[in-house]
């Protein structure tokens, strides 16, 4: 879809490229990417932050963390070294809760008030089923790793791609537990999907009991990061590095190639209330999709800002957080944009807004309100 010759550089600075996209400056483990097969998860011989639970501490909700998300009322907010926090008042006070893994966690999503996934460095999928309290692990970087090696050994002999993926799926094996997943969105509490660094991508139509890496359905022959998963009813697109915009009408049975009106990096996507999509990222790079329709249109921001995420407001406004703690909002769908002053600039990494109306957003430092 896009080549390499533009002003990102090429193989490495992909690095520095996935680090930002993370808008922290963490630490990542990047990993070639997988093929597709389906296994449950089955605890394996695991190391380091995969087998030490996060660490409690009174500081949890002032430490660098990285998304924050809504669980019917409670607020949730994710972080590095397996940090969960959460809020039943709006985010004014905070706990802990208990996690069995200390990677870093870029990602959450919760199909209702109770059911929700986390996902992270290491191919880490969590689940809870209680709202946030409690976290089991899912699936990891082994286990997708045996996925894509049992997936290649299935393949006809008389395949041509049989025995190339047979050998990329055994170095990804023998690489370990050292995939990094970006993005996860359900659409309930059976279907959803995960992607990540390298074109890692995974399904799941059982709430993640099973999981199948998808990459080889999606349209990414240059294996670019993926840093964006959302969906509005049966429509779902995936966003990632060089403009990289994919979309499926038929529930994520398979996916088409869009055309990006620019070859910078999108970081962050969101489904707009009436069945659109607001996609945006590095250096002012922003388009949306029209409800009803498939055509990408370009976003003219009014400087030429990184945005890391993006949210849908209740009253219809989309917002845009931009690295350095700048916040743009349109009330048009995402056609028009314009910065919303903010009594004091941060290093903001995601933002939500609360049950009563309160923007809660996580950052460096923590978790707080902004108003």
């Amino acid at each position: 879809m896009n080549n390499n010759n533009n002003n990102e550089g090429v193989d490495g600075s992909r690095r520095g490229l996935l680090l930002l996209g993370m808008g922290l400056g963490l630490q990542v483990l990047l990993a070639p990417t997988m093929a597709s097969t389906t296994v449950a998860f089955a605890s394996a011989a695991l190391s380091g932050p995969l087998r030490e639970p996060a660490t409690m501490t009174p500081r949890a909700a002032r430490s660098v963390l990285t998304r924050v998300v809504l669980a019917g009322d409670r607020l949730v907010a994710i972080g590095e070294r397996g940090l969960v926090v959460l809020s039943d008042d709006g985010g004014h006070q905070w706990r802990q809760a208990r996690v069995p893994v200390s990677v870093t966690l870029t990602s959450a999503s919760f199909a209702d008030a109770r059911q929700g996934w986390i996902a992270g460095h290491s191919g880490v999928v969590l689940h809870t089923s209680d709202g946030g309290e409690s976290w089991s692990l899912q699936t990891d970087g082994v286990a997708l790793a045996k996925a894509a090696l049992a997936q290649a050994q299935g393949l006809p002999v008389a395949n041509e791609d049989r025995e190339r993926r047979i050998q990329d799926a055994q170095r990804i094996v023998d690489d370990g537990a050292d995939k990094p997943l970006l993005s996860i969105c359900f659409a309930d509490a059976q279907r959803g999907m995960v992607v990540g660094a390298f074109g890692l991508a995974a399904t799941t139509e059982d709430g993640g009991k099973t999981w199948t890496p998808c990459r080889d359905h999606l349209p990414n022959p240059m294996s670019m990061h993926l840093y964006a998963v959302t969906h509005h009813d049966r429509t779902w697109v995936v966003a990632g590095e060089q403009g990289v915009l994919m979309h499926s009408s038929n529930d994520g049975a398979s996916f088409q190639s869009l055309a990006s009106p620019s070859e910078r990096t999108l970081f962050t996507a969101t489904a707009t209330q009436e069945g659109g999509f607001v996609f945006a990222g590095l250096l002012g790079a922003a388009c949306r999709i029209a409800p009803g329709s498939t055509a990408v249109s370009p976003i003219e921001l009014s400087a030429p800002l990184t945005i890391l995420s993006s949210v849908q407001l209740r009253d219809g406004r989309v917002m845009l957080l931009a690295q350095g703690g700048r916040v743009l909002a349109s009330r048009d769908g995402g056609a028009h944009f314009a910065e919303q002053p903010l009594a004091r600039r941060d290093p903001l990494t995601s933002l939500v807004e609360a049950a009563d109306g309160g923007l809660v957003a996580t950052s460096l430092g923590g978790v707080a309100r902004l108003g």
